[in-house]
């Protein structure tokens, strides 16, 4: 359609491999290559694990990707890091995009997870975030990562459904305001 997409992608993960050509770490350098996103817009929060490569690191150098890991989040607070991380995949852009690993999340919190990672976001961290990005106009919604035979007691899918809540009530409020201002 032509629109300008940004893209918040929070995971535990970078995702900035280029190899093999087509699997699930090639997402983002593939968006890139393809013109889908530029990395000026994309934006990476929650990053803490010991799987990301040093080659994923000189990614998103060298391309001026903004990384926000699990030190730095817990250190300054969700609130501030969204606000950047928001200004700085919107900027310029039709849409934003958010994808959601859950890896991203405390595993004690969110299990379902098949490459759980401890020290990660709170669910009070992730609605934060939620809230703030919802507010946006969205392009879309991803939820990956989401292992039911790892779940206990419903809790990762419940975290999962709670996050597709607040994406349709943040465009239910959008719509709401806009009405508003037409009529």
């Amino acid at each position: 359609s032509g629109a300008r997409v940004g893209v918040i992608s929070f995971d535990a993960h970078m995702d900035l491999s280029d190899t093999p050509e087509y699997w699930a770490s090639t997402e983002w350098v593939k968006s890139f290559e393809l013109g889908c996103v530029s990395p000026d817009n994309f934006v990476e929060i929650g990053i803490r694990s010991n799987r990301s490569t040093n080659f994923e690191r000189i990614v998103a150098e060298e391309l001026g990707i903004r990384v926000y890991n699990i030190d730095e989040v817990k250190r300054v607070g969700m609130q501030a890091v969204i606000e950047d991380a928001v200004a700085r995949a919107c900027r310029g852009v039709d849409a934003l995009y958010v994808s959601v690993d859950i890896d991203v999340m405390e595993p004690g919190l969110c299990p379902a997870q098949k490459a759980p990672e401890f020290w990660g976001l709170t669910v009070d961290e992730m609605m934060i975030a939620m809230r703030r990005v919802c507010a946006q106009p969205l392009a879309g919604l991803d939820i990956c990562e989401h292992t039911p035979d790892y779940d206990v007691n419903g809790m990762g899918a419940q975290f999962c459904a709670r996050l597709v809540v607040e994406a349709l009530a943040g465009l239910a409020q959008r719509r709401r305001v806009e009405r508003k201002s037409e009529g």
